[in-house]
């Protein structure tokens, strides 16, 4: 018997997810997918979204792992190339690249192209991360526009604030962004955006691309809807078992640190699945397994390869008893703020340890 711990993933659940984010207003929508998928798994990801509009990735890295893989779709690079070595790959090979720093024009210079790069030119509006000032922004228009092998494709921005309806720093970025003509279409939709902006989902950005990230997955952009208030369908359960179950009287210690005294005599199941997998380790007590479907508490600390939850009220739970962490039925969004996070780590730290299982093959069908 192998080790029960896994991620199942449900392919048409993403692309549900996906078809509401595009359905959302006009233009194009391209999948992020950086990360690995958000820990979906890039390459399947890809092959599930076969009819995306395009990907976005965070590095070239990413992009020629698509391309090794036979994904011809578009496909763009967030963070742009970091050598000249890199505008030669992304010429090869028909990536897409943002350009939001000097240095990334200095290095294009020292590369031999053999064919046009789709860039996308990136402002800093006020995340103050990457981007060129808007004052900088003709100057660098016209940089690219005179370089032949250089093709301007969209402008964009991200918002610092999209999932907060009343943020003055969002009406200022937008304000920022769209007072002014540009020469191409814009991106600015993340997933937050997508469903709170109807403003930029429409006419302002007609030819433009939306960008939907973390909404692809299942889990809620914002803080004051669920995933299912807003449509938005569950992709990844992560399951394990329960593989041992003993008593322990009240006044005794469970775990590491003995932070956790039983206040009555209690049965204690042990699951297969600690942060060696990807659980958090800093889970707190409390925090709900499902065990058979009844919720049952975290009770002490998270160890590498197991943790503990209390199954006194939960009598017909036994060795083999199936375990969910998160997924169809506890929301991996629920199970994030309990531990201080957001669902993009929960899922980005799974470790190649736990098994990806696919409730169905992803399509492979329409790949180019």
């Amino acid at each position: 018997m192998t080790r029960p711990t896994r991620a199942v993933i449900n392919w048409s659940n993403l692309r549900h997810n996906y078809e509401l984010a595009r359905q959302a207003g006009a233009g194009r929508a391209y999948a992020v997918i950086k990360a690995n998928g958000y820990g979906h798994g890039l390459v399947s990801c890809a092959r599930a979204l076969s009819s995306a509009d395009g990907f976005a990735v965070a590095c070239v890295d990413e992009a020629m792992t698509l391309r090794e893989a036979g994904i011809q779709r578009k496909v763009v690079v967030l963070q742009g190339a970091y050598s000249a070595e890199e505008w030669t790959l992304a010429s090869a090979n028909n990536i897409q690249l943002v350009v939001h720093h000097a240095d990334q024009l200095e290095q294009r210079a020292q590369a031999k192209l053999t064919e046009p790069v789709g860039v996308w030119l990136k402002i800093n509006s006020g995340m103050n991360r990457v981007g060129f000032r808007p004052q900088q922004a003709d100057e660098v228009i016209a940089t690219l526009a005179a370089d032949d092998k250089l093709d301007l494709r969209y402008v964009m921005t991200h918002f610092a604030s999209a999932d907060d309806e009343n943020s003055p720093q969002f009406a200022e970025q937008l304000a920022l962004m769209t007072s002014r003509e540009w020469p191409v279409p814009l991106s600015l939709s993340n997933s937050a955006a997508v469903f709170t902006r109807k403003e930029i989902n429409g006419e302002l950005v007609a030819e433009g691309v939306r960008r939907p990230g973390i909404c692809l997955y299942g889990s809620s952009p914002l803080n004051y809807r669920t995933a299912a208030e807003l449509g938005l369908k569950t992709v990844m359960t992560l399951e394990s078992q329960v593989i041992s179950s003993h008593c322990v009287p009240a006044g005794e210690n469970v775990g590491y640190g003995a932070d956790w005294r039983a206040q009555r005599d209690t049965r204690v199941g042990v699951i297969t699945v600690g942060y060696g997998d990807g659980y958090p380790r800093h889970a707190p007590a409390g925090t709900p397994v499902l065990v058979d479907g009844i919720e049952c508490p975290l009770i002490g600390r998270v160890s590498m390869d197991m943790i503990t939850v209390d199954l006194t009220d939960h009598p017909t739970a036994s060795v083999g008893s199936h375990a969910e962490l998160w997924g169809d039925n506890l929301s991996v969004d629920r199970i994030a703020r309990l531990c201080g996070t957001i669902a993009y780590e929960l899922f980005c730290q799974l470790t190649p340890r736990v098994k990806r299982v696919a409730r169905e093959l992803p399509s492979d069908t329409q790949n180019s």
